[in-house]
């Protein structure tokens, strides 16, 4: 029995509802139902059918070469998701178990390494596993197995392989597990979707809710400019380009596009009408950082590339002005509190 079929299916019995109702729902109601359905739900299920390929890719080979276009593939949806730290996302720390970064103490190659010393048998039992620390699970433990030399020196059969095919197995349980929580009968889509009626528990009016999803637009866009870019800018006499998320990967400059990018989406999906200024200003900034054509961001050691890299951050930071007056405004709400705020 497909159980993510099944959700899909219990979550568009409560949307037909909702759109039955949509003669009587505010602008409010309606942008939740739109991001729900057309932004949220997608991403989820995305990152869900990525990580599912990549789990299968492990099993059948599980060395770095035949793993890296899978992996991409399924960091490159979690780029899509992981703005929406809510809800499945949230809860139990799932967002740090599928991307634990930063991490300022090094945690990810102490973990790995002591896991592979003890021969951690944990790594045959995915029930076991899913308790062991988070420094060795997710997208970064598996960046330093897939791309690092002090831990890619391994082949099929190796324990190393097997770790590699717990981790991602692990991932797409989690992933499984998120879609299923966002889109089952009851789920998280549909308490948003019911926000501001009896059925609603968790959110007590559609501006509750819309607020939730604002906020994860505003801090989505800041965590990109303070995190994924400030981080290795560090400052003009000790620049920190080891510092840039997914760099081992080449991925630093990528996942800043594919966070911008999704925001964008967000920013459209949530929007009454065309959010003009806001799309000037993100497309501005997709161009800039498509221009700057630096993987890993080390061109922020530099002084005319830590300029360009830093224009990029300062037109991240411009769009929220922008978003306020497009979305924000018109819509009636703010950004609130966040548990990601000061991170």
């Amino acid at each position: 029995m497909n159980h993510s079929t099944l959700s899909l299916k219990g979550l568009a019995l409560a949307c037909t509802i909702f759109v039955a109702q949509a003669a009587q729902a505010g602008p409010q109601a309606q942008a939740v139902e739109r991001v729900v359905m057309g932004h949220a739900i997608p991403a989820v299920t995305l990152f869900s059918e990525q990580t599912k390929a990549l789990d299968i890719a492990a099993q059948n080979e599980c060395t770095s070469t035949a793993l890296i276009p899978a992996y991409n593939a399924a960091f490159d949806a979690w780029m899509g998701l992981q703005h929406l730290n809510i809800g499945p996302i949230e809860a139990d720390a799932r967002s740090l178990t599928i991307a634990f970064w930063p991490d300022k103490k090094g945690m990810i190659p102490k973990s790995l390494k002591a896991q592979i010393e003890a021969q951690d048998s944990a790594v045959f039992d995915a029930g076991e596993f899913a308790h062991v620390s988070i420094a060795s699970r997710g997208l970064f433990a598996l960046e330093f197995m897939l791309f690092d030399d002090e831990f890619t020196a391994y082949d099929q059969g190796d324990y190393s392989c097997h770790l590699v095919q717990a981790i991602a197995h692990d991932l797409s349980q989690t992933a499984a597990y998120i879609a299923s929580e966002w889109t089952r009968e009851d789920g998280y889509g549909t308490v948003l979707l019911n926000a501001g009626t009896a059925d609603s528990a968790r959110y007590q009016s559609e501006a509750e809710a819309l607020q939730t999803l604002y906020t994860m637009l505003i801090t989505g866009l800041e965590n990109t400019a303070v995190q994924r870019i400030g981080r290795p800018l560090g400052s003009f006499e000790k620049p920190r380009p080891k510092r840039a998320e997914a760099y081992r990967s080449g991925r630093a400059l990528r996942n800043i596009i594919l966070s911008v990018q999704a925001a964008r989406d967000l920013a459209v999906t949530m929007a009454p009408d065309t959010p003009t200024e806001t799309l000037d200003i993100l497309d501005d900034v997709l161009a800039k950082a498509h221009a700057l054509d630096d993987p890993t961001l080390a061109s922020v050691a530099d002084p005319f590339g830590r300029l360009k890299v830093e224009i990029v951050a300062q037109r991240i930071e411009a769009s929220l002005g922008a978003i306020a007056n497009d979305i924000g405004a018109p819509l009636g709400v703010s950004a609130g509190f966040n548990a990601s705020d000061g991170d």
